[in-house]
């Protein structure tokens, strides 16, 4: 087998390599410039960064401290929470830096990733083509349009950057790239929890290309002890963290069978999103019912792919290591363990995808060897980068804010309950009541019980003085989740409204009774007691 990692810094002086490096910074820009026009959209921005008051206000000791201690967003990502904080002290809370500095992350994942393609078998021609489909692909949008999403640019660069220094062990160095790989790990799994699955990628590693196998499994897996053990303990803080915010659905919301053929079809959505990057969209809602042939052809496929290429071992070594990567670092959210109601998302792809690439371009490369073939090869290629960024470039400017981003999501994935949510929660921020209306009511045809779907539809109710309505909502809710706290509190403000003081104080109570820390109910309890209030020129919202 050819290797060029001995020969890398030899490689790394050629000026074509550096002027390649310019040309995929300059392409991620290109396709991306214009995330800095966009706006922060309503789901999960307001909680990772301008609602949140220990990140809006900046980088502090009681922010650190809060940041590695938090399950906030139902994850444990300290990086993630200190890299938007960072952000806040440069630049402010603003839409503008946020993005700008997604893209930036975002290009360096793209250098690294062309960094580690030259470190195995590709030349710098195949790796700069094969960093290039990674980079323009429409499917990484949502990594990098999506502010909150930073986690997923945080964990590939780092992940990228643990990868290509796991490398030098094959070039003697062993102390300091073990140290300097574990460093990196640390950081990847600070930003993502998504990855715990590096240690195996280091022993699939040591099958290619480092051609380890040899010193024996014992060995191998006790240098990644230390590895396995982190990936455990990120692992139970993160089935923590997302049990304690209800975010893991039982076995009564998705039956495991369910789950598993969901799981079989992702993995070839996932495929077949990678070559056919169309229609591509925020949310794809969870199917009523899955197919049962669906599924079986599905799990035909993975095992004959997977036989073929674990045939196909010894001569293309590449093709196996490149298929069990996209399926092993897939897993995780392949939604075995759900969480939240889709089906799959673009955003698991930017690590995953990766296993694909490696696997097709070194093939194309060793198959492809006249030059006449290469050279068509080679145009074929340029061709569906330069069709990827008008892709990606139509696909950032649905991200322009919540409305233009859940509107196109409607039309790519057709009704569904979370885009007529935060369609509904976009206007009614922007005071457009009428049509707040609208998508909450579609959105509660889909969800009747949903506590704060009916919360929004009475605040706009209210606003538009249709107290009735408003107030049927609230006690919707409450019977909904007699637990629930805003619903109380809004409909404190409305018997307020209505002069029923005293029927307001208690639902005030209640409020403050099952959200202690909500000190603008204790505020307005005790303005209530007082005379002389007037009334709240508008409700609150939580």
């Amino acid at each position: 087998m050819r290797s060029n990692q001995g020969d890398f810094k030899k490689i790394a002086q050629n000026p074509h390599v550096w002027l390649c490096g310019l040309l995929l910074a300059a392409m991620v820009a290109g396709v991306y410039w214009r995330v800095g026009k966009n706006e922060f959209i309503v789901w999960d921005d307001p909680y990772y960064i301008y609602e949140n008051p220990l990140v809006a206000s900046g980088l502090s000791w009681l922010g650190v401290g809060w940041a590695f201690v938090t399950f906030t967003a139902s994850n444990w990502h300290p990086l993630t929470w200190l890299s938007h904080m960072l952000d806040t002290t440069l630049f402010g809370p603003t839409p503008r830096a946020a993005h700008f500095v997604n893209l930036l992350w975002y290009a360096g994942c793209v250098l690294l990733a062309f960094a580690f393609f030259m470190r195995l078998r590709a030349s710098f021609l195949m790796a700069f083509l094969m960093a290039a489909f990674w980079g323009a692909h429409p499917l990484h949008v949502e990594s990098v349009a999506w502010a909150a999403e930073r986690k997923d640019l945080l964990c590939a660069f780092f992940f990228l950057a643990a990868m290509i220094s796991y490398l030098r062990c094959a070039e003697g160095e062993k102390r300091f790239s073990y140290g300097w790989t574990t460093a990196w790990f640390v950081l990847a799994l600070l930003s993502k929890p998504m990855a715990v699955t590096w240690p195996c990628v280091a022993l699939l590693m040591d099958y290619w290309p480092l051609q380890r196998l040899h010193l024996g499994w014992k060995k191998l897996l006790r240098e990644k002890l230390p590895w396995f053990v982190l990936s455990a303990a990120v692992s139970l803080l993160t089935v923590v963290a997302q049990t304690k915010s209800d975010a893991v659905k039982t076995l009564l919301d998705f039956p495991l069978g369910d789950r598993i053929a969901n799981a079989l079809m992702a993995y070839g959505v996932y495929i077949r999103q990678t070559l056919w990057p169309f229609d591509l969209t925020v949310f794809y809602p969870y199917p009523y019912s899955i197919s049962a042939t669906g599924a079986l052809v599905s799990f035909g496929v993975l095992c004959s792919v997977t036989g073929l290429v674990f045939i196909k071992r010894q001569r293309y070594p590449y093709l196996l290591w490149g298929w069990l990567f996209y399926l092993g670092a897939l897993f995780p959210v392949i939604g075995i363990v759900q969480v939240g109601g889709h089906a799959h998302a673009d955003r698991y792809m930017l690590i995953p995808q990766l296993g694909l690439i490696v696997g097709g371009g070194l093939f194309v490369e060793e198959v492809l060897t006249g030059k006449k073939t290469r050279r068509l090869a080679f145009a074929a290629a340029v061709t569906i980068i330069a069709v990827f960024c008008v892709l990606t470039l139509r696909q950032v400017a649905s991200w322009k804010n919540s409305v233009t981003l859940f509107n196109q999501n409607l039309i790519a994935a057709g009704e569904n309950e979370t885009a007529h949510f935060h369609l509904g929660l976009s206007y009614l921020q922007s005071g457009r009541l009428d049509l707040a209306v609208t998508h909450f009511s579609a959105a509660l045809q889909m969800n009747p019980r949903d506590v704060t779907t009916l919360n929004n539809l009475g605040v706009a109710y209210f606003r538009m003085n249709q107290a009735d309505l408003a107030e049927e909502c609230f006690r919707r809710a409450i019977a909904a989740d007699p637990q629930a706290a805003a619903p109380h509190f809004h409909l404190g403000l409305l018997k307020y409204r209505q002069g029923l003081v005293q029927e307001a104080v208690k639902q005030m109570d209640q409020a403050v009774r099952l959200n202690p820390s909500w000190q603008e109910a204790r505020i307005l309890r005790e303005k209530m007691l007082s005379s002389g209030l007037r009334e709240p020129s508008r409700p609150v919202e939580k």
